[in-house]
């Protein structure tokens, strides 16, 4: 492993270049680099217009392109660690595999597991870099000026995620930040769950619903516009989400509140704080049921 650039607060930079994602993803990886917890290793996304330099190869390995530039890349530079990423399991995955949605805590968790030598100056110009051709002295052929393309419809989704996903796809509706995040964090520790979508009003998750098939959804009861109670009633009239399952989530567990979640058709109730342990028991039967009774919602690998 090469050592990495010494920080003067003497953090190590860790400089890692992705290959083969989407523009969307590549912003979400910033962010997550950006709002990482200020440890002794620092994390960035390496630029090729800045040399090339980098210290890890995050590989979508979805992408047919981007392991043919894997490899090439791991020509010049052999002893770099690879990070695979993909939306599945992987036949022959290398060491460090990052599988599903780009989520801080998997991103950084990985990452986190790699061994970097503590960086010294006798070894920072010992660092990889990718050889880049100069192309502006290329003279591009004359070509007939393309009709413009009409831009698609657009889907509302704040995940920027492809339609399928291999795994399922969950939906947290909350106006509370703090809960968005708790479900976030615990969603995102099962393999299964490939993409989470966030909605702070049963207004935007009707929307989101009516563009995306969830396989799951999360419901606060109270929130601003239309509550938990009248936002699942309307799910439950689309034929898509006849029997998905909908938790509702609640400070309130009185016995009135469940009948009228199970009046709005609700699945069950998850009572706020989410407790981990509630949480993992509630999954588990959850993820279950829709193995057994909705394999067609999940994208095979």
């Amino acid at each position: 492993m090469r050592a990495n650039d010494l920080l003067p607060d003497g953090g190590q930079q860790v400089d890692v270049m992705p290959l083969g994602f989407e523009a969307a993803d590549l912003e979400r990886l910033k962010k997550i680099f950006e709002l990482a917890p200020q440890g002794d290793r620092r994390y960035a996304v390496a630029s090729p217009v800045a040399g090339g330099r980098f210290d890890v190869l995050l590989v979508n390995y979805d992408n047919p392109a981007a392991l043919q530039e894997k490899n090439t890349l791991l020509g010049n530079a052999p002893d770099v660690a690879v990070v695979a990423a993909s939306r599945g399991s992987l036949h022959e995955a290398p060491a460090y595999h990052l599988r599903g949605m780009l989520i801080a805590a998997r991103v950084l968790s990985v990452l986190d597991k790699i061994p970097f030598p503590s960086a010294s100056p006798a070894l920072l110009s010992s660092r990889p870099s990718i050889p880049f051709e100069p192309v502006q002295d290329i003279p591009a052929p004359p070509v007939e000026p393309a009709p413009r393309p009409q831009p698609p419809p657009a889907v509302i989704s704040s995940s920027a995620e492809p339609e399928h996903a291999d795994g399922y796809r969950a939906l947290v509706v909350d106006d509370s930040v703090a809960i968005q995040k708790s479900l976030e964090m615990n969603l995102s520790a099962l393999e299964q769950i490939a993409v989470i979508d966030f909605a702070d009003s049963g207004e935007i998750a009707l929307e989101k619903a009516r563009a995306i098939r969830y396989d799951l959804i999360f419901l606060d009861v109270m929130m601003p516009g239309i509550d938990g109670y009248e936002t699942c009633s309307q799910l439950r009239k689309m034929p898509q989400y006849k029997k998905t399952p909908i938790i509702m989530v609640s400070g309130k567990s009185s016995p009135l509140d469940e009948v009228k979640g199970v009046i709005a058709g609700c699945t069950t109730y998850l009572t706020k704080p989410v407790q981990q342990d509630a949480f993992q028991k509630l999954s588990r039967r959850v993820l279950a049921w829709l193995e057994n009774y909705q394999p067609s919602s999940k994208v095979p690998h």
